[in-house]
């Protein structure tokens, strides 16, 4: 135990000079712009009877804004608070359309599904590590980040059927919901000094989440603020 309290001292104490030179902390704010898959890709048929065709896939552009804290335990390494919010007033819909023959004798028939979001609100909340390196006024990083995605969609559904003169059409009434699941963003970017303890970021992301499905992409740029360099 003696030995690894030495290791742990011995090894702050390296980071402590490393960090001499860099900055004690890095704010970042800035605008943000998301681009998010909101409605999971339609599936295709396997059925010979079945035919497919629709939108591969709902996505949509948000705005919003972007803000992080990192605090930097060297000159290269540092611990990062992630904070974004992205909202639409837009809507996305997708479209599947299915035809089948009941039988032999049978007119064939036309299942049209429509799925719709809209008006989405998403704000995440991440931390995890980062890494940059020092280039003159050119400083890049990378990032690892992981943690929640809140996440309020307004959806609804419908469903029509074509050539059944005894079937009616249905649908869901149109409803807001709101989910909270494990997020991560991975990606990373570059800061340009404008002054001693001030510079500009530009930075894009690849986030995953279980909320509103996979692949969206995140963009920010704004300023920085060094403290305590």
């Amino acid at each position: 135990m003696r030995h690894f309290m030495c290791g742990v001292m011995f090894f702050m104490c390296c980071l402590a000079v490393l960090a001499q030179d860099a900055p004690k902390a890095e704010v970042f704010g800035g605008f943000s712009y998301a681009n998010y898959e909101l409605l999971a890709p339609s599936a295709s048929f396997s059925n010979s009877n079945e035919t497919f065709s629709g939108n591969p896939g709902g996505r949509l552009g948000l705005f919003g804004w972007n803000g992080s804290v990192a605090v930097n335990l060297n000159r290269w390494f540092s611990l990062a608070t992630d904070f974004s919010g992205n909202y639409s007033g837009s809507m996305v819909s997708t479209t599947s359309t299915e035809t089948i023959t009941p039988c032999s004798s049978c007119s064939p028939q036309t299942i049209v599904s429509t799925n719709v979001a809209s008006r989405p609100k998403i704000h995440n909340f991440l931390f995890g590590p980062q890494f940059s390196y020092p280039a003159g006024k050119i400083r890049p990083f990378a990032h690892f980040l992981m943690g929640e995605q809140h996440s309020d969609i307004t959806r609804s559904s419908s469903l029509m059927i074509i050539g059944c003169t005894n079937c009616t059409s249905s649908g869901v009434p149109i409803s807001a919901q709101g989910s909270t699941g494990f997020a991560v963003a991975l990606g990373g970017g570059a800061d340009y000094s404008i002054k001693h303890n001030l510079a500009w970021r530009l930075e894009s992301d690849y986030l995953t989440n279980q909320g509103t499905h996979q692949n969206h992409v995140r963009v920010s740029t704004g300023l920085v603020w060094r403290l305590g360099s």
